[in-house]
């Protein structure tokens, strides 16, 4: 059976490895000029920095694991989030230690599913976070702080979306596995490379046409056309909502429930410095504004082998310029005294990429885990789905590319 898998990120890769295994003729279409997708790995300044996916959340349990193991790759545990952290308020300064630990306890403890159940509906992070803050009784900064780190941390960034339109029972049904955030040494491509070998790959050829029925299917593509029997499809949420690939026939049921999900918008700055300013026993920081600007950000020296900070912001909750970098670096230095310039910078754009239209996928307040676990899967006898979006246990990450990839090959058994 000729098999036409259209994407070259995690998620296709694994289809397209996994129906080669079973002994069928494969061959991945691919729009952008590379492999990976949403994970891409670049060279900044000497060392390796992944500018999409850049962790494996959590080992214990986790289907990447095992995956990542049995390819002899290297990583490096970077540990929970929280932990070897500074929490910043802008015209205050760091928290002490005390407040530090009362912050990061509170975001711990904040629980989607207890908030759903004090509503007694599914309400948004806007409303579980004002019923939780009320309920543990925070006032005054620590109020302030924890507000900014759950609201704008956890949901703006974190999941991606705007805190009023987050689903809080979306998140309740989240699985998070035990033993830290694990980074690939040599960054994500390590695995690509590995999941991408002896496949027939087919870059720059974005899909624009999908016909599909008994007697098969034909994708065409801005290079021209591929006959099959059956095709897998793996394109982000935001590609699907942007309906840029027309079915013959239809699928309705595809449109409807990618309408009811929606995508994140989380972006980096990788800045890269020639050494090391911020002390040796802090890994991650928090930054608390009125602006919203690059609240989050993380030092992963220690796997890229270089002095190096990446900060995180989500463009539709603040006010950004042109220069991401250098609104990035006021606010590193809103921080810090003595900052140098970076050695190396890049900052990305996943929000108006048209390969991707977003970071990755969440459930809104309107949507539900089971409008994401009915995309995946086989949709016609000629067509099936995959992606970290049909994934509702672990929506957002690499390893629900990978089990969505590993599902869609179960569909042709």
């Amino acid at each position: 059976m000729r098999v036409i898998v259209i994407g070259a990120g995690v998620s296709g890769l694994t289809a397209a490895k996994g129906l080669t295994d079973l002994g069928h003729d494969v061959v991945v279409v691919e729009g952008r000029d590379r492999v990976g997708g949403r994970t891409w790995t670049v060279d900044l300044g000497g060392a390796p920095a992944d500018l999409g996916g850049s962790w494996i959340h959590g080992t214990f349990r986790n289907p990447l694991t095992d995956v990542v193991r049995a390819a002899g790759l290297e990583w490096h545990n970077d540990g929970i989030w929280g932990g070897a952290g500074r929490v910043f308020v802008d015209g205050i300064g760091p928290l002490d230690g005390p407040d530090t630990a009362t912050v990061v306890a509170a975001q711990f403890d904040f629980d989607p599913a207890e908030a759903v159940a004090a509503l007694g509906r599914d309400g948004s992070y806007d409303e579980g976070v004002a019923w939780f803050l009320d309920d543990r009784g925070f006032t005054g900064l620590l109020r302030r702080v924890v507000d900014a780190r759950i609201r704008w941390g956890d949901a703006g960034l974190n999941t991606a979306g705007p805190p009023d339109r987050v689903s809080l029972e979306g998140n309740a049904g989240y699985v998070d596995h035990g033993g830290g955030n694990v980074a690939l040494s040599g960054g994500y491509r390590t695995l690509v490379d590995h999941l991408a070998r002896g496949l027939d790959i087919r870059v720059n050829e974005p899909v624009t046409d999908i016909a599909h029925g008994p007697d098969g299917v034909t994708v065409t593509t801005s290079e021209g056309r591929h006959d099959g029997d059956q095709v897998v499809l793996t394109v982000p949420l935001g590609v699907l909502q942007a309906a840029s690939i027309g079915f013959d026939p239809p699928l309705p049921d595809v449109e409807q429930r990618a309408g009811r999900l929606a995508m994140g918008n989380l972006e980096k700055v990788v800045l890269r410095f020639d050494h090391r300013f911020w002390p040796d026993n802090v890994r991650r920081l928090a930054f608390v504004s009125e602006h919203r600007r690059f609240t989050d950000w993380v030092d992963i020296t220690a796997h890229s082998g270089a002095p190096t900070l990446v900060a995180f912001h989500n463009p539709t909750l603040a006010e950004y310029g042109p220069d991401r970098v250098a609104e990035a670096m006021t606010v590193l230095r809103a921080m810090f005294d003595d900052v140098p310039e970076p050695v190396a910078a890049h900052a990305t754009d996943w929000t108006n990429d048209p390969f991707s239209n977003g970071s990755y996928s969440y459930i809104p307040v309107g949507g539900s885990s089971d409008d994401m676990r009915s995309l995946g899967g086989r949709h016609t006898p000629q067509v099936v789905l995959a992606g970290e979006h049909t994934v509702p246990e672990y929506f957002g990450t690499v390893h629900a590319a990978y089990v969505s990839g590993v599902r869609a090959v179960e569909a042709f058994r």
